[in-house]
């Protein structure tokens, strides 16, 4: 949801402004529907997961129900998509060039 409003400013059309606020309305619906769906199913337990947790990001954090464990994020495939980044990163004025060059 956070990525449609700068979009939104961006392009700045009415078209957009629909398409935007369409989509929003979509995920509020799908969050509201999601959980139904889980506490119909799981009942008190879903309560109690849905208690710690935010659908805003990080704001579960902010306020002290969640904690942040910076050791979840140092794992070996995080540090492979990272070095993919990194090489096209790196490689992208290369590919850009090379893709001008071919002749169609």
């Amino acid at each position: 949801m956070a990525t449609k409003f700068p979009k939104l400013l961006w392009i700045g059309t009415s078209f957009m402004v629909v398409t935007s606020a369409g989509l929003i309305l979509h995920h509020l619906f799908a969050v509201w529907h999601g959980d139904r769906r889980w506490r119909a199913r799981y009942g008190e337990s879903f309560e109690i997961l849905k208690s710690r947790t935010s659908v805003i990001p990080f704001l579960a954090i902010l306020q002290g129900r969640q904690t942040l464990e910076w050791k979840e994020f140092l794992r070996p495939a995080y540090l492979g998509i990272a070095l993919f980044v990194l090489l096209f990163w790196w490689a992208h004025p290369i590919i850009i060039r090379a893709s001008g060059s071919i002749g169609w």
